[in-house]
């Protein structure tokens, strides 16, 4: 057995009647005050009771100045040792722990798709946090497969479409969710997206107004000025933008300001060359070539007419929408004569179909 000595009063016996703090070595009494004393000094205060690994822990017996071997973290006599280290378990408890690991089990297995619904979750939000909302989009659609009546996932996936323009995930999410209704209306998250919902409503409201004008003779340019306010609400909608810029062409065409139709169709097969894009820099290019009977004109609007019929690649859609604006082009280019789709209607069809 070890023996210690106090080193404020002095007191020797067995060290596990001692602590330690600081390094220094006290007795029961004095480590109180020492304690304390050090707490006002602004010293670690904290002490701990000094163990004597020459004594066995079970059976106290003292095995002079040689350590007993350690089990665990406690030292043990040869004959204690192996006793604790081989303890006989109860049947009960064993039977208990088998059946506490089956029911973990089950509940790992039955739980994953939630662990799972969980994590994606968890990313989703992190990137609507970063501001990346089409990135989060769709893990919050898989969080939604899983767990379709949380309101949180709901809101979230709701905020990151409406955040990227897509309004009709959004409207998926939101009239899905318990017929559109939510526990807490004065949540701020709901708030929140509620805002986001009907700013994008309006401004797809004022588009459909936009869009029955563009249809309507001589209001190319209130329809233009209404789709562009409406982009100007709603400007995560990219769609809402192409859509301002393809009613200032019908403005431009209206006003007879020729230049800028074809400044703006042009613009936009660069940026987009598709079928629909080659017919409109073709009706402009035919508008100048009306205007000025310049030749390269009407060589230009011929080549954009063909590779727009070329870029339909097999869409009958596509191909209905050509064969209506085709005919008016070379009309167009045959008389030097600019009339509207409505006139042009009026004049060699009945009916009203899609075109410029």
């Amino acid at each position: 057995m070890r023996q210690g000595t106090c080193c404020q009063c002095g007191l020797t016996k067995s060290i596990r009647s001692f602590y330690s703090l600081n390094g220094m070595t006290y007795c029961e009494p004095c480590v109180w005050k020492a304690s304390r004393e050090a707490k006002e000094s602004g010293l670690p205060s904290e002490y701990i009771s000094l163990t004597d690994n020459t004594v066995c822990v079970r059976c106290g017996a003292d095995n002079g100045s040689m350590d007993f071997p350690l089990v665990g973290k406690h030292p043990f006599c040869p004959t204690c040792g192996p006793l604790v280290s081989n303890w006989p378990y109860p049947q009960w408890l064993r039977l208990s722990l088998v059946g506490l690991l089956l029911l973990l089990a089950v509940a790992l297995v039955h739980g994953r798709k939630y662990f799972h619904a969980g994590r994606t979750m968890y990313i989703g939000e992190r990137l609507v946090r970063q501001g990346r909302y089409a990135d989060a989009l769709p893990y919050l659609q898989e969080t939604l497969q899983i767990a379709p009546d949380s309101d949180k996932a709901v809101l979230l996936a709701a905020k990151a479409a409406l955040l990227s323009g897509d309004i009709q995930t959004a409207q998926k999410a939101l009239q899905g969710h318990n017929n559109g209704r939510f526990e807490d209306s004065s949540d701020r998250d709901f708030q929140e997206v509620e805002g986001l919902w009907k700013r994008a409503i309006a401004a797809f409201e004022k588009a459909d107004q936009a869009s029955k004008l563009e249809q309507q003779e001589g209001h190319g340019e209130e329809a233009a000025r209404l789709m562009h306010q409406a982009a100007a609400m709603y400007p995560e909608a990219q769609g809402l933008t192409q859509a301002a810029e393809y009613y200032d062409e019908g403005a431009a065409f209206d006003r007879k300001d020729y230049d800028t139709f074809l400044s703006i169709a042009e613009k936009q097969w660069d940026e987009h060359a598709s079928s629909e894009t080659a017919g409109v820099l073709s009706s402009a290019l035919a508008c100048k070539y009306a205007v000025t009977g310049d030749a390269p004109f009407r060589r230009q609007s011929e080549d954009m007419l063909a590779k727009s019929q070329q870029l339909i690649q097999g869409d009958s859609t596509q191909q209905q929408l050509f064969q209506e604006y085709a005919e008016r082009i070379r009309y167009r280019l045959d008389k030097r004569d600019i009339i509207s789709k409505q006139e042009y209607d009026r004049r060699f069809r009945s009916g009203d179909k899609q075109g410029k």
